[in-house]
């Protein structure tokens, strides 16, 4: 930067500014301070701006999956704030396990990130252990996490309301005369997956056409089985909807109805969680609850760089995401 300075007569405080693109500079000083700086190759040495500054500007995202593109919406989101912001992001993906998500934790505190944004991993779930969220809390990274929640961490976190979204796409299928409603999940051992049990559960007992809930029509699987499952509900028992959990849920149910030569929506009604670009090539096309993902990662980026601006203004919040239907063929 002095180099520059003294090429172009300036000081070193305006070549600073100018690459900064500092209010104080003028445009026209900007353009020619960047000019010569392209000029000679000039790259700021970013470790000795995070020394300075004692930011790294740079965000931790730790996935469950990247395979659910419900998770790669959410990143769309998160990089999209983060670029705008000035911040980069460091993507690591836990594949459910415990132990890889404690090893991302211990690897991006080590000073290379700011703050972290989270899913929690399945096992960690299960296994209810999250003194690493703790602990990187402690060591002054601030943390927010979405999705998959718990309230033992004390944090900024990002939600939908799945109990109420389940109970939205339950009323759905009631109000189009469906009278025998099962779910299927393959999340059942997820916090959401319960969530979603139980808003299916309350919008049956608050339905006049139904006075209990029959636990035969709650079918719960893993990717593996629940295709049988599905079979064995549909040879057992007379169903007009089905609302499904999840994803994997959601195509199985799908596929299986149609093999055993049911009509849908005549026969029975389903909707679903799935992407758009899945719903909209199944035939028929599938009624889902839209999580608005992006608008998750969006506002989990905007409230993690709001506590690393201004770290102890404020108490921690938690944000909920109103989802919708997005009514189709198949109900």
């Amino acid at each position: 930067m002095k180099e520059l300075a003294d090429i172009l007569k300036v000081s070193v405080s305006t070549v600073s500014k100018a690459l900064n693109d500092s209010y104080e500079i003028s445009d026209r000083t900007k353009e020619r301070v960047k000019k010569f700086a392209k000029r000679y190759n000039y790259q700021p040495n970013q470790l000795g701006v995070h020394l300075k500054s004692g930011k790294t500007k740079t965000i931790g995202v730790i996935l469950p999956s990247i395979l659910n593109i419900f998770f790669t919406q959410v990143l769309l989101g998160i990089e999209k704030i983060a670029e705008k912001e000035g911040y980069s992001i460091i993507t690591c993906i836990s594949n459910e396990s415990f132990k890889k998500e404690v090893s991302n934790i211990e690897v991006l505190s080590n000073g290379s990130t700011d703050g972290f944004i989270v899913a929690i991993a399945k096992e960690t779930e299960l296994k209810k252990s999250f003194n690493h969220f703790n602990e990187a809390i402690q060591q002054g990274n601030p943390v927010v996490m979405f999705d998959r929640i718990t309230d033992i961490v004390n944090c900024d976190k990002v939600v939908v309301d799945d109990f109420s979204n389940a109970m939205m796409a339950t009323k759905h299928l009631i109000n189009n005369e469906c009278r025998k409603i099962a779910i299927v999940s393959t999340i059942d051992d997820l916090s959401v997956g319960k969530l979603r049990t139980s808003g299916y559960k309350k919008a049956l007992l608050e339905s006049e056409s139904f006075n209990k809930v029959s636990k035969e029509l709650i079918i719960r699987g893993n990717t593996t089985n629940i295709d049988n499952k599905i079979n064995e509900l549909l040879i057992s028992k007379k169903v007009d909807g089905i609302f499904a959990l999840d994803e994997n849920a959601s195509l199985a149910a799908v596929r299986i109805v149609k093999s055993k030569g049911f009509k849908i929506p005549e026969d029975i009604s389903i909707i679903g969680y799935a992407s758009d670009k899945i719903a909209n090539n199944l035939t028929p096309e599938l009624t889902t609850i839209n999580l608005h993902a992006i608008k998750i990662g969006e506002s989990a980026a905007q409230i993690l760089i709001e506590r690393l601006n201004y770290k102890n203004s404020r108490q921690f919040k938690t944000k909920t995401i109103k989802a919708t239907i997005v009514k189709r063929c198949s109900s």
